[in-house]
């Protein structure tokens, strides 16, 4: 049953996605039918959220075993398959904030950040990492923890290789954007960065009321969650970035793969959260 309805969901989302792809004109030009259409490999990506499976696995194990890894992974496919997802979701999130205007609804969005591990700190010491290299990708993380043995908080540092993937949502937990830096990048100077490249992301900053935690001081737009109620709304974000850390990541070599992954979870998170929870219990 759990098995059918996530098909079900599978073949809907790529419906959807193809009227979206056809509508936009996002689509390759037509020769030979390709094995798998790209509309399908980004329904994929949605529903790994539900599954945990990675989408080279979800294809086989549900639509065709013998879909092979270029079939999905082919650098060309990625920036197609990337472009519609990220489409999707700024047009959904543009209507959400059309809908709100209309009814005169106040809409908070929540900033926020975490480090994505990209290889095993060991590997990463002694093997070339080909997804990412550089010392940009090394960073040192402070983390604090109460200790019931010492009966006292102790502090004490983390190395990660990897990257900080960062993420703008709603309080219900609807993503507005996301993307990723090199793990070194701090969380501020990621913002700022986004800012000014990004039109999208400079209109969500300066339209509304952007909540974050305290290592946003100093940016102006960004208002520092001192009080319970604000943080009450901004632990939305923290499920967020459980979610992204336990996500099915597989099979990426480019940052665009990645990027396409970040994307379908994060259409994911936003809309089929609530099923989710209905599949675990």
């Amino acid at each position: 049953m759990r098995r059918n309805l996530i098909m079900r969901i599978y073949y809907t989302i790529s419906k959807i996605l193809k009227e979206f792809a056809y509508a936009i004109k996002l689509y390759p030009k037509r020769g030979r039918k390709p094995k798998i259409e790209d509309w399908e490999i980004a329904a994929a990506f949605i529903v790994s959220y539900l599954t945990y499976t990675p989408v080279l696995k979800f294809f086989q194990m549900n639509i065709d075993n013998s879909v092979r890894s270029w079939h999905v992974f082919r650098r060309n496919r990625m920036k197609r398959v990337y472009k519609l997802l990220r489409q999707f979701l700024l047009t959904t999130a543009f209507l959400r904030i059309f809908i709100a205007i209309m009814l005169g609804l106040e809409r908070k969005l929540i900033v926020d950040g975490t480090i994505l591990p990209v290889a095993n700190v060991s590997r990463a010491r002694t093997h070339k990492i080909k997804r990412f290299k550089g010392k940009a990708f090394w960073v040192k993380r402070k983390r604090k923890l109460y200790s019931p043995h010492y009966q006292k908080t102790i502090e004490f540092e983390e190395l990660y290789y990897g990257v900080l993937v960062m993420f703008i949502c709603d309080e219900s937990g609807v993503v507005y954007d996301v993307w990723f830096v090199p793990g070194s990048t701090h969380e501020v100077r990621a913002l700022r960065t986004r800012e000014e490249k990004s039109p999208w992301c400079k209109y969500l900053l300066n339209s509304f009321e952007v909540l974050g935690d305290k290592g946003y001081r100093g940016v102006p737009c960004v208002h520092i969650c001192s009080r319970k109620k604000l943080k009450a709304i901004r632990q939305i974000v923290e499920s967020l970035i459980g979610g992204t850390k336990g996500f099915g990541y597989s099979r990426w070599r480019k940052g665009i793969t990645l990027l396409a992954y970040l994307y379908g979870f994060a259409l994911g998170f936003s809309y089929l959260r609530n099923i989710n929870r209905r599949l675990v219990a």
